[in-house]
């Protein structure tokens, strides 16, 4: 039997914490590919920080719901 690969669901929190370790990990490369791939991934995790946040319900709305 095989054994499945745990999946992890990261927080927009979370997304926005790795961001910015890539930004500070690309301010000590040099100039260059590896540099620019560190500022490009941090933008997407940034992006997708966004959309987490976007899509998901607030804390308000959730309580609102759970009282119903």
């Amino acid at each position: 039997m095989r054994s499945r690969q745990k999946t992890v669901f990261l927080s927009a929190d979370h997304l926005e914490i790795q961001a910015a370790s890539r930004i500070s990990e690309a301010a000590l490369l040099p100039p260059g590919e590896a540099r620019n791939q560190a500022l490009r991934n941090a933008a997407q995790l940034r992006s997708y920080a966004e959309m987490k946040r976007a899509l998901s319900p607030s804390p308000a709305a959730l309580v609102q719901t759970a009282k119903r």
